[in-house]
């Protein structure tokens, strides 16, 4: 009984010395909001930052950078990192001030579902600060923020996007420098997306390309059920738009249509010497993200 009682009382000091060891902040206070409050894969997120100096704020004497890390807590891997300059140089912060500001970052499609070891959610730890990039390495950072975050899949709360008819099948690029680009589908003339209606103002993002080489003023035109959201003829051979879609635009049904249409199309096997490719391929569409507008 008395060694139970002495571990007990052994384990609850080393708790309490824990949490009584300070992190020397050197005088600045950091609260970061994110939104939305539940995260998920395949999200763009925003983050609020407020940076406050407190009256013993002794004034840096250097310019140091924001670090922003996502670091995966089973496989410490970082998942994203968004450091950044702050919108006001450190070195002219003074006493009781107070610095805001927002940023957008994306965390990308990383979760499997569908792993039998996959609990539903995979635990992250957000960690930000301030760093000297020119003596990175010899100087030690000022960690400011430090929060765990579980993180689930899209597919838990994000709008389902159905790709319908006028689509080629999926193709991937494992080695594309840029995350965006290393999937995508071929349309055909006309394809459809049977997407989900929230109800809900929501933000879309679509991200595509049109061969230049085989036609220099491809058509684009993008529909929300029948009406028209844009028309266009990309002036490189990728482009990316964002639109704001309202309640009404989608209409009082479970579900709306996006309709991706243009004007060429064309045939590798036709075009291309040596192809063997007889696929009719119209616009190549790498990401189309739907999801509520962030406030």
């Amino acid at each position: 009984m008395k060694r139970v009682l002495f571990s007990a009382i052994l384990l609850i000091t080393l708790f309490f010395a824990f949490c009584s060891k300070k992190v020397d902040h050197q005088g600045v206070d950091l609260q970061v909001k994110l939104t939305p409050a539940s995260v998920t894969d395949s999200l763009y997120l925003k983050m609020d930052y407020i940076f406050k100096t407190e009256k013993e704020f002794k004034k840096f004497n250097t310019d140091y950078n924001v670090f922003v890390h996502f670091w995966r807590v089973n496989s410490k891997e970082m998942l994203i990192q968004d450091d950044h300059v702050p919108v006001k140089q450190t070195s002219s912060w003074d006493q009781n001030e107070q610095i805001e500001y927002s940023r957008v970052l994306f965390i990308p499609q990383f979760l499997n579902e569908f792993d039998v070891d996959f609990e539903g959610y995979e635990e992250v730890n957000l960690s930000i600060g301030l760093y000297n990039l020119k003596s990175a390495g010899k100087e030690k950072p000022i960690i400011l923020f430090e929060k765990k975050i579980n993180i689930q899949p899209a597919s838990f709360n994000a709008p389902e996007i159905v790709y319908d008819e006028g689509w080629n099948g999926l193709e991937i690029d494992v080695n594309a420098s840029d995350t965006f680009h290393r999937s995508w589908r071929w349309t055909m003339s006309k394809a459809v997306c049977i997407i989900e209606n929230p109800k809900k103002e929501c933000t879309l993002i679509i991200k595509g390309g049109v061969s230049k080489t085989v036609f220099p003023d491809q058509k684009v035109t993008f529909k929300i059920n029948d009406s028209l959201l844009e028309e266009f003829v990309p002036t490189d051979a990728l482009f990316s738009r964002e639109y704001s879609i309202s309640p009404e635009q989608m209409g009082n049904g479970d579900e709306f249509f996006l309709k991706i249409e243009t004007d060429k199309v064309f045939i590798p096997a036709r075009v291309f010497p040596g192809s063997n490719d007889s696929r009719e391929l119209g616009l190549q569409i790498f990401f189309v993200y739907f999801r509520e507008k962030l406030d």
